[in-house]
């Protein structure tokens, strides 16, 4: 290295992965804002086993092909309601495909890893920070819900 630059060690991002939008926010701001060239992306999927699940998806997510671009990905309307079509993703990880292959079209250089874990009777927080700890993760970034008048008021 020339100049006496000394390269920045790679990064643990962590982006909490729900099949949500205010998921896909955190992700496109992480992937914007948080991770650069070298660094790696844990996308953590953490899921309650005693949760009701609906066979039937809410949510469609597009489906992942070389066509298909980061932008695309997010500006486009990924979460429409009704069934699945024969153009969407279902079953509980397809999501988790799609955020993974958008991160990879997004930001080719950062290493994508995906990871899935129940809760097992702890709150959803706990074992956010247990992975977090770890897999030694630098930044944790999650999706916030924001109403109305949150959105108004700041």
């Amino acid at each position: 290295m020339e100049g006496g630059a000394t390269p920045t060690p790679p990064r643990k991002v962590m982006v909490v992965a729900d099949p949500t939008r205010e998921s896909a926010a955190a992700l496109q701001y992480a992937l914007s804002h948080g991770v650069v060239e070298h660094d790696t992306l844990i996308l953590l999927h953490v899921e309650n086993p005693n949760a009701w699940k609906n066979p039937f998806s809410f949510f469609k997510w597009p489906t992942p092909s070389t066509s298909t671009t980061a932008s695309a990905f997010f500006s486009s309307s990924s979460f429409t309601e009704g069934g699945n079509s024969s153009g969407s993703c279902g079953g509980d990880m397809d999501f988790l495909e799609a955020m993974k292959h958008a991160s990879e079209i997004s930001q080719p250089k950062v290493h994508v890893q995906v990871e899935k874990v129940e809760m097992e009777g702890k709150e959803k927080a706990a074992v956010i920070l247990h992975y977090s700890t770890l897999h030694s993760v630098d930044i944790i970034v999650i999706g916030q819900k924001r109403t109305l008048s949150n959105a108004i008021l700041g």
